[in-house]
């Protein structure tokens, strides 16, 4: 099963500058379909030997980049870059200075250079850096190299992105040595004394060599290198060190970290299931339109099999929802009900009747509807075809000659866009009933006669007072239909 792709993709596969630009853009901005443009380079993502320039302020990281950059390119590589400025107090976005000191290798077509701001991110890097790699790698660069803003103790997110990571240091760090251990010398691979040619830079290698004889035993030996990168002194070496580590280290095991998420990234997903509910009244307060296509958006990336995608939404609001409503409320005030396909078996058993009687008899006590009452039953049921008062509403369709196995698909697209919704603070509620008029629907929506109606769906904010709200439907527990087998 695959997700979906963007246009931008395949001309990043092929290396097209003008497409890694855009889609490094987007991603940025968090323009719509950036959610697809890094999932689709993450997953080509790995092959790539991403390299960290860390260090602290004033310590050269531009100026040694630099020189890299000229001595990679002798050894026959393409190179991206990736560099982490300061963001301007003024526009928000990157002060260029690395742009400006690495323009000597700016022009050649196999090195591309990006400077993008850190918009407060701490770290040392941006927010966006690690999709920014992920589309670099994808591209098919040999070599990222990541260049971060001036770093402090803590400001350690490069290990997180780089298979390498080089800790530059000025010479004469003196107590600052002590002061730092814990945080970014701790994350090197390769410490490197740049401005070797100051009196003090021996003074400083000695004192890092110090420290590391300090750390706990096990741990992979760490090389202390000195450079004069305005001169080229010792950049052929640290590319030596740098092609070896990735050797051992192993290109691509900056991507070990991504096998689980983040708790906090859990605990979002776990709340965004778990507090999804069907609304059956909602507020009247519009949802923007940029906000639904965000939606479906992210959405879209269900998995289908063999790719086929196989849904059609006809996203409603404002007068065009009010002239189907109409129409279908009309139709089930005539009785004109004319299932399109069975949704329901003809007689219900246990354990399904049980349960379906209990949400039926207990949304009725919530809203006072007495066993009986038959009108009291068909208005609420009615307001099925208002999208319960939603401000949008969605009738999902599928192709009538596709199978049962498409359907399965679709549920997972469905899934997708009530979880999505939930995790922006909107609710939603699939309807069943929708298919019960498809004829109606079709001339409403001047459907063609290949399409089916498959579900509606009403997506708004929760009207929290309603009476239905109450409602919580029983879950089974997991031991009633779970079995387990081959587990320790």
């Amino acid at each position: 099963m695959n997700a979906p792709g963007h246009p931008l993709l395949d001309p990043l596969l092929a290396g097209d500058r003008r497409a890694i630009a855009r889609a490094i853009s987007a991603i940025e901005n968090g323009a719509l379909g950036s959610e697809a443009i890094a999932a689709g380079a993450a997953a080509r993502a790995g092959r790539a030997h991403v390299v960290g320039i860390t260090g602290a302020p004033g310590a050269g990281k531009s100026t040694l980049v630099n020189a890299l950059l000229g001595e990679l390119l002798r050894r026959g590589r393409r190179i991206g870059v990736v560099a982490v400025d300061p963001s301007s107090p003024l526009t928000g976005g990157a002060v260029l200075g690395d742009r400006v000191r690495m323009g000597e290798h700016g022009a050649d077509e196999r090195v591309f250079i990006r400077s993008i701001a850190s918009r407060g991110h701490l770290g040392g890097v941006s927010r966006t850096t690690r999709q920014i790699v992920d589309v670099l790698d994808a591209a098919g660069f040999d070599t990222v190299i990541v260049e971060t803003v001036g770093a402090g103790q803590s400001e350690v997110e490069i290990i997180e992105i780089a298979d390498t990571r080089v800790v530059v240091c000025p010479p004469g760090l003196g107590d600052e040595v002590q002061a730092i251990k814990a945080g970014i010398l701790e994350i090197a691979d390769l410490l490197v004394v740049n401005k070797a040619d100051l009196a003090a830079a021996e003074t400083t290698a000695r004192e890092l060599k110090e420290m590391l004889r300090l750390r706990a035993a096990g741990r992979a030996e760490v090389a202390v290198m000195k450079t004069v990168a305005t001169r080229g002194d010792g950049v052929a070496e640290l590319a030596d060190r740098i092609d070896a580590h990735a050797t051992s280290g192993g290109i691509g095991s900056r991507l070990a970290g991504r096998r689980r998420p983040p708790p906090d990234e859990v605990a979002a997903v776990d709340r965004a299931i778990l507090s999804r509910r069907s609304v059956r009244r909602f507020l009247p307060r519009p949802v923007a339109k940029e906000t639904v296509e965000r939606i479906l958006d992210v959405a879209r990336h269900a998995p289908s099999s063999t790719n086929t995608q196989p849904w059609r939404v006809h996203v409603l609001a404002g007068a065009a929802k009010e002239r189907l409503c109409r129409a279908v409320a009309s139709a089930y005030d005539a009785g004109e009900q004319a299932p399109g396909h069975r949704y329901y078996p003809q007689q219900w058993f246990e354990p399904y009747l049980s349960r379906r009687r209990r949400l039926g008899w207990d949304l009725y006590a919530l809203l006072g509807i007495g066993r009986g009452d038959k009108a009291a039953m068909h208005a609420q049921h009615r307001r099925n075809f208002l999208f319960f008062d939603a401000p949008v509403g969605l009738i999902f369709t599928i192709d009538r000659r596709l199978e049962r196995g498409s359907l399965l698909d679709y549920g997972m697209f469905l899934q997708n866009i009530m979880i999505a919704a939930r995790a922006r603070g909107l609710d939603t509620c699939p309807q069943a009933s929708w298919t019960e008029f498809p004829q109606v629907i079709a001339r409403a929506l001047a459907l063609p006669d290949s399409e089916a109606v498959v579900c509606g769906m009403a997506l708004g904010y929760a009207d929290a007072g309603a009476a239905e709200g109450r409602l919580v439907p029983a879950r089974e527990p997991v031991d009633r239909f779970v079995t387990l087998a081959g587990f320790d």
